[in-house]
């Protein structure tokens, strides 16, 4: 790949990104609570938080484009790329030499699955939590949501910092 190419990428993800937020932006407010808290939401204009069409829509192609998209494709290229190490096997008799080798395209293969599945475990619960709050608006009332959704929120944020961790695990070396 040229770096024009590569840099042509990069441009269009973040451009992509910027586009996929700029509700937030657009329509958060905050609201004084007392005078020293500050509530900051997002107000839709077709109607109150957890009570809006657009909220919902914005939340379901959040859930597409961050979730499913992602996960479907991991699914599928680690997929193959799985059953092409697993697979993958000597002719003959094996040396210690192969033999290793095996044993680390099967390790490789272990770590990607470990991978797509804490991906999957640290988001869904995230998109699910605002999904199921359009549906379930009294959800929101509940008297620990708060701390709740700052523990979802937090697992979903600490998907990327898990990887690295995944990686040295993962390292026979």
């Amino acid at each position: 790949m040229s770096r024009k190419m590569a840099l042509n990428i990069t441009f269009t993800i973040w451009l992509f990104s910027c586009l996929l937020s700029s509700p937030n932006f657009i329509y958060s407010v905050t609201v004084p609570q007392n005078n020293t808290v500050y509530l900051c939401y997002i107000l839709w204009p077709d109607g109150a938080p957890f009570n809006s069409l657009y909220e919902y829509v914005y939340n379901l192609v959040l859930f597409v484009v961050t979730y499913t998209i992602p996960i479907t494709s991991m699914f599928l290229t680690y997929y193959r790329v799985g059953v092409e190490l697993w697979g993958s096997q000597s002719i003959g008799e094996c040396t210690a030499k192969q033999m290793s080798s095996i044993k680390s395209k099967r390790k490789i293969v272990k770590m990607m699955i470990f991978v797509f599945l804490i991906f999957a475990i640290c988001w869904l619960p995230y998109h699910v939590y605002f999904i199921l709050l359009y549906h379930f608006p009294q959800i929101s009332q509940l008297p620990y949501i708060q701390h709740i959704y700052l523990s979802i929120y937090w697992l979903a944020m600490s998907n990327s910092m898990y990887n690295p961790f995944i990686y040295c695990w993962m390292n026979s070396r």
